[in-house]
């Protein structure tokens, strides 16, 4: 298991940019169920910390997706520790 202890998304384009994050299941898909930030507006050259994805636990095999609305337009960096489930 992991914990995401950082994340930021940075809006390296000159127009505003609608960005998703997912955390989603092993063997599974982004879909709204497992959707944690939905089609957050960053303006141009914004950084946003999610509040909601620090100390988010991932299980074995989960992910953390992002998508967004305009390709090549965010960058993502963050941290994950390895946590044990206790």
């Amino acid at each position: 298991m992991g914990t995401i202890n950082n994340l930021s998304l940075t809006n390296t384009s000159v127009n505003p940019v609608a960005v998703t994050l997912y955390r989603v299941p092993s063997g599974g898909s982004p879909a709204a169920s497992n959707t944690i930030l939905a089609a957050f507006s960053l303006s141009a050259g914004q950084t946003y910390v999610p509040p909601q994805a620090i100390g988010l636990q991932l299980d074995a095999g989960m992910t953390l997706q992002a998508m967004a609305a305009t390709g090549a337009a965010v960058t993502l960096a963050g941290g994950v520790y390895e946590t044990s489930g206790s």
